[in-house]
């Protein structure tokens, strides 16, 4: 009998702030947070390649600061402890941005999942943050002409 093999599995949240008329820029100095990644509305997609599409909205992100090995709980509760400290910059940046709670989660073998607690979505949703679930299937298995 061989043993199991190891779990990979990852996850990732982050809160999301998009805006057709307010700058990333302008949204950190709102809030009063540093944007661990920017994006200015029409920049170009892939900043390497002048050819690229632009965006239409500015991006605002600021990750968990958690490992990949974290449970996706324990992003969101780091986020939910940063967004509930600026409610209110958060609250006034509603009407011009959308404001998202961002969640990535990948595993290995395609299983997995976590559960979260209704008092902790309750603490999202009063925060107006939307929850984006993104799930990362296994990568395909390959087999090579041998067989």
């Amino acid at each position: 009998m061989q043993p199991a093999a190891p779990v990979t599995r990852w996850s990732a949240g982050s809160i999301r702030i998009t805006s057709g008329t307010v700058a990333a820029g302008e949204i950190s100095g709102r809030l009063g947070i540093t944007a661990d990644q920017q994006f200015e509305r029409d920049s170009l997609m892939s900043s390497g390649n002048p050819s690229s599409a632009r965006r239409e909205t500015s991006v605002w992100l600021r990750r968990s600061g958690l490992p990949d090995d974290s449970d996706l709980t324990d992003h969101v509760r780091a986020l939910v402890e940063l967004a509930a400290a600026h409610r209110h910059q958060l609250a006034g940046l509603s009407a011009d941005c959308d404001l998202e709670l961002w969640l990535g989660f990948g595993s290995e073998n395609g299983q997995g999942g976590c559960v979260l607690p209704a008092d902790l979505l309750a603490e999202v949703g009063a925060l107006g943050l939307d929850i984006v679930l993104d799930l990362y299937p296994p990568e395909p298995i390959t087999t090579d002409a041998s067989g």
